[in-house]
């Protein structure tokens, strides 16, 4: 009886010793929860919460739409759980979304190849318009540069001609100029010739005066 509570004994030890390594590798080996709920991918959806206490609690909300996940809990790894989880929801139902359906691609598709006759028809039929619409619009663009190019022409024979108007003007106007001259120098001239036959009438009296008086005196002597 003592050999087999002896036995008992070490191996109830054994256990606990086991027991407790276990929880110490668990908890000294395990996953990081605490670096798992800071991580940026977590942290950019859910905000995480801590209230100290006798016992720490723990919860999430999710960022956008500010609802908490299931309450809190005294267990880090669950909230940790929580989050992934419903990240993981939100990225499936976001790529179900962005996920075309086989038979939603296959309706679109042949739906598109009802439609390609037609379009190619009024894509021919615009294709044509627009050829026809070019080809006018080059004949316009022609008809307009050999309207310029007689503008052109006719605008330098028109500036041709102003020259050589303004040359004659130039040329009547040094004409005039010197027609002034002259008649402002046969003006002085014609006033120095007044002048001049003034001074010959009154050489003229002045001798017809002397005349006079000598015939007066030679009549004198005659008596």
């Amino acid at each position: 009886m003592n050999a087999v509570g002896k036995i008992l004994v070490v191996f109830v030890t054994a256990c606990s010793l086991g027991f407790v390594a276990f929880v110490a590798a668990l908890r000294n080996g395990g996953p990081d929860w605490l670096g798992e709920m800071r991580s940026s991918e977590l942290q950019k959806e859910f905000v995480f919460a801590t209230e100290p206490g006798e016992q720490v609690m723990y919860s999430v909300k999710h960022r956008r739409t500010d609802k908490d996940l299931e309450g809190k809990t005294p267990v880090l790894a669950e909230v940790v759980l929580r989050a992934r989880k419903r990240l993981d929801e939100d990225s499936n139902k976001k790529f179900q979304e962005l996920s075309p359906q086989p038979q939603v691609l296959q309706d679109s598709l042949t739906a598109l190849k009802e439609v390609i006759p037609v379009d190619r028809a009024g894509v021919e039929l615009r294709e044509k318009m627009y050829d026809e619409r070019i080809q006018q619009l080059w004949d316009d663009m022609q008809a307009i540069g050999a309207e310029f190019s007689t503008a052109t022409i006719q605008t330098q024979e028109i500036l041709k001609v102003a020259q050589e108007r303004r040359e004659e003007g130039y040329r009547l106007s040094n004409q005039l100029e010197l027609l002034r001259n002259d008649k402002f120098a046969g003006e002085e001239q014609r006033r120095v010739l007044g002048d001049e036959l003034i001074r010959l009438d009154e050489n003229k009296r002045r001798l017809e005066r002397r005349q006079n008086q000598l015939k007066q005196r030679l009549g004198e002597y005659d008596r």
